[in-house]
């Protein structure tokens, strides 16, 4: 799966990390975790080692920063950018998921964020303030780690921020699927991987 995140116009970033969750079956009763990709490489993001099963992406995040300091972004899908990357993975198999551009806006407020992205938010980060700018602020003040410089407040160690998927533009499957099995083969032979031609 590849994902590029366009926070609020400013910059566009690639998915250091895809959070899935994996679809239960409609007669089970199943409690739904989150699955975190766990290799990623120049935007390609890859569930290694999954069950079988029908696996949605619900989130990505991804680290930026400059001099040292990093931030780490989340950004929850709308709910039809996860209907639309569910992928069956089979025994051995490989399969792709998609390549997505997905628009979005800072915060997750009860009023304007879809139900399934403010439930996989309180699933990634129980308990933190995500909506509006103070509160996350003052949230980040009362448990973090800061360093006090003259009567300032300085962070110390990464700052989070959190922002819904407003919308999102897929690649047609049928011209990029090839394209990224054939780097995918490339990415993961060193790792001992073999996908089937």
């Amino acid at each position: 799966m590849y994902v590029e995140v366009a926070v609020s116009g400013l910059a566009t970033y690639r998915a250091d990390t895809v959070y899935f969750v994996k679809r239960c079956p409609s007669e089970a009763l199943c409690e739904e975790r989150l699955i975190t990709s766990n290799f990623a490489k120049d935007g390609r993001v890859y569930l290694l080692n999954a069950e079988p099963g029908e696996y949605q992406a619900v989130a990505a995040a991804f680290e930026s920063g400059m001099f040292g300091d990093s931030s780490i972004y989340f950004a929850y899908f709308p709910a039809s950018l996860v209907k639309a990357s569910a992928t069956a993975i089979t025994a051995g198999g490989f399969a792709y998921a998609g390549r997505y551009s997905l628009a979005t806006s800072y915060g997750l407020c009860a009023d304007n964020a879809e139900p399934g992205q403010l439930k996989y938010a309180q699933m990634i980060a129980p308990d933190s303030p995500k909506c509006g700018f103070w509160r996350p602020l003052v949230h980040k003040l009362s448990s973090g780690d800061f360093m006090f410089i003259a009567g300032k407040a300085y962070p110390v160690g990464q700052q989070t921020y959190h922002y819904r998927g407003t919308g999102y533009e897929m690649m047609p499957e049928s011209t990029d699927a090839e394209a990224f099995v054939d780097q995918a083969r490339s990415d993961l032979s060193g790792a001992g991987w073999v996908i089937a031609k």
